[in-house]
């Protein structure tokens, strides 16, 4: 008995907050708010959930604004994000997004590939329990010329029936990392089209899980998550944002807003984290 209480206390707590949707700009500076206090060391590993309550583009680090048709959106009244972590173009609007931030430690100490590999070997798990049974690719990153997050498949990603099904990107620090990702459920491609200025040959590679696994449900692929985190030997602690994280994300918050509505200087600058440079 007291064997299994010391492996029981050996198990790495992540706290997990639960799926809602929010406003783009909320949802990113959220993410942001919670790897600072992450690394700060004042709160657990945090892996979160999180869907969107209006369509909104979101683009990598590094990603150039000019692969966006920004008259269209600025019509069309679809904000484009820039998010503080790198890859292509994603379209949110029926999609399942998650964050994972966590310092360098534990199972997570190692680098980028290390860490990634960790992540999707837990989705996979997810996605098998859940009756879908993907494909991990180990392929090094090649560049993807396309604007679409999901027109390619690189290292350490998940693919069903030869489809990409989730896109997920990092960005790092010295003392820890934040990683965000996608499952789109569904897919506009029409809207695709219209926002990334592709071809319809290009849209019609990418699929929504439910377009490939009808009976897909949120809560119950969030519940295997859980059961994959605890399997591979986490100890999950289901809790809200704490008052400080929620009031730092909405001082953050200013900082996503669209980039349709900032100068060209502006839209060409990554997230610079410009809290932590002042603290």
């Amino acid at each position: 008995m007291k064997k299994k209480n010391k492996l029981k206390s050996c198990r790495m707590l992540i706290r997990f907050i639960e799926f809602q949707e929010h406003d783009p700009s909320l949802n990113m500076a959220v993410d942001e708010a919670i790897s600072i206090f992450v690394r700060k060391g004042k709160v657990l590993p945090t892996f979160r959930l999180y869907g969107w309550n209006k369509k909104a583009i979101t683009i990598g680090e590094f990603q150039k604004i000019e692969e966006i048709n920004q008259a269209f959106c600025i019509a069309s009244g679809i904000p484009v994000i820039r998010r503080p972590t790198g890859g292509k173009g994603i379209l949110h609007y029926d999609d399942i997004t998650y964050s994972f931030s966590c310092r360098k430690e534990g199972k997570f100490r190692g680098n980028l590939f290390q860490t990634y590999e960790i992540l999707s070997h837990l989705f996979a798990k997810a996605f098998n329990l859940t009756g879908i049974h993907v494909e991990f690719k180990k392929e090094k990153r090649t560049v993807n010329k396309s604007s679409l997050c999901f027109a390619r498949s690189s290292f350490g990603e998940l693919c069903f029936k030869n489809v990409k099904i989730i896109g997920s990107a990092q960005k790092r620090w010295v003392n820890g990392f934040l990683q965000q990702g996608t499952i789109p459920v569904t897919v506009n491609r029409d809207l695709l089209k219209k926002v990334f200025l592709c071809n319809t040959e290009e849209v019609n590679t990418i699929f929504g899980i439910k377009e490939l696994f009808d009976s897909f449900e949120i809560d119950i692929f969030q519940e295997n998550i859980k059961k994959a985190l605890k399997d591979d030997g986490f100890e999950i602690v289901v809790e809200n944002l704490q008052q400080e994280e929620l009031a730092l994300a909405q001082i953050l918050q200013k900082n996503y807003q669209s980039l349709c509505n900032k100068t060209e200087m502006q839209q060409r600058q990554p997230c610079l984290y410009k809290y932590e440079q002042t603290e």
